[in-house]
C-alpha cells in the first residue's frame, strides 16, 4: 500500500503508536535496569535520564514529539484514580485531609520554585554561551574585513 494512498489521520494515529510504543521500550528498559541493579529509583526516572541521554545526540526529538504531546494531552486522565481515592476513602479524607492538603501545597510550591530557578539558570547559561559564541566569532569577522 502505497503511503499516497493512506489518509494523513490514519498516519497521524500511525506515528503515535510507532513513538508511544518506543517510549513503552524506553521504560521497559529502564525497569529492567533497575529490577536488574536493585536501584532505590523508579523506572520512571531511570527512563526519564535514558530519554535524556538519548536525546543528547542519539536520537532527534521528533522521533518522540507527537507521541509526548498525546500523552501530555490526556494527561487529565490520570487524575482520575486520585477522585476515585477521595470518594472511596472519604472519611479518612474528611479527618486527615488538611495533612493531604498541606503536603499537596507545599509540595507543588518546592516544585514551582524549583522549575522557576531552573528555567532561570538555563536562560542565564543559554545567554553566557550565546555570549562567549559571539565573542569568539566577532574575531572572525574583524579578519574577513
Amino acid at each position: 500500500m502505497s503511503t499516497s494512498l493512506l489518509s494523513p489521520k490514519l498516519l497521524h494515529i500511525a506515528q503515535i503508536i510507532l513513538q508511544l510504543s518506543f517510549l513503552v521500550i524506553i521504560w521497559w528498559v529502564a525497569s529492567v535496569i533497575q529490577h536488574t541493579l536493585n536501584l532505590p529509583v523508579s523506572a520512571g526516572v531511570i527512563g526519564l535520564l535514558l530519554v535524556l541521554a538519548l536525546l543528547s545526540g542519539l536520537f532527534k526529538l521528533q522521533w518522540i514529539k507527537t507521541g509526548s504531546d498525546f500523552i501530555l494531552g490526556e494527561l487529565v486522565l490520570l487524575f482520575i484514580p486520585c477522585v476515585v481515592g477521595i470518594i472511596k476513602y472519604k472519611e479518612l479524607f474528611l479527618t486527615q485531609g488538611w495533612q493531604l492538603i498541606l503536603a499537596v501545597f507545599i509540595g507543588t510550591i518546592c516544585v514551582m520554585l524549583a522549575t522557576a530557578y531552573s528555567v532561570y539558570l538555563g536562560f542565564k547559561l543559554e545567554a553566557r554561551l550565546k555570549q562567549k559564541h559571539k565573542h569568539h566569532s566577532d574575531p572572525l569577522l574583524k579578519q574577513g574585513e
